[in-house]
């Protein structure tokens, strides 16, 4: 249980594909980063965003690292986490939120999941969105993907796109 005074918990952890860091405050889960990211940045980022103070550990962090854990083991198809959306607002939460209804092994197009937020034609806007997406993994931002069905970008440049490829393909096995 985080104390109300002003706290959020964090943790670390090793994946097969690298590193992950979470973060959550009493609302729920805040940030997640991709694999390979710099765990002490998430801290960092989350500090300065939200005016919290950082506390290793606790209940809900634990619990969203083994569902994750278990997601990249491709053994978890849903999270069941409650999620904290204050680090992105306006159309960017409802692209957000919208691309986590997208279920385990489907994608949508950057236009589509702009419809789903309520415009339809803001495809770009999307994809900005999506790069800014805060709760990475469990936003599947990985599933949506070019109109062409190309594979489209993803955080990290040339190695998150290999990234990308990769989490798709776990979720068709």
């Amino acid at each position: 249980m985080l104390s109300p005074m002003g706290t959020f918990t964090h943790t670390a952890f090793d994946t097969s594909l690298g590193p992950v860091a979470i973060a959550a405050t009493d609302d729920g889960v805040v940030r997640c980063n991709l694999p390979g990211s710099d765990p002490d940045a998430l801290v960092e980022e989350v500090a300065t965003r939200t005016g919290l103070s950082p506390v290793e550990g606790g209940d809900l962090v634990d619990d969203a690292a083994d569902q994750v854990i278990g997601f990249l083991e491709g053994g978890l198809r849903e999270f069941d986490l409650e999620l904290d959306w204050r680090l992105i607002g306006g159309f960017h939460r409802q692209v957000l939120q919208a691309t986590a209804t997208i279920p385990y092994g489907e994608t949508a197009s950057y236009g589509e999941v702009a419809a789903l937020a309520g415009k339809p034609g803001a495809a770009r806007s999307a994809g900005t969105a999506l790069s800014r997406n805060p709760i990475a993994l469990v936003v599947p931002c990985h599933r949506i993907i070019k109109s062409d069905g190309s594979i489209g970008g993803y955080g990290g440049g040339r190695s998150g796109v290999e990234l990308k490829r990769r989490l798709l393909d776990l979720e068709q096995d």
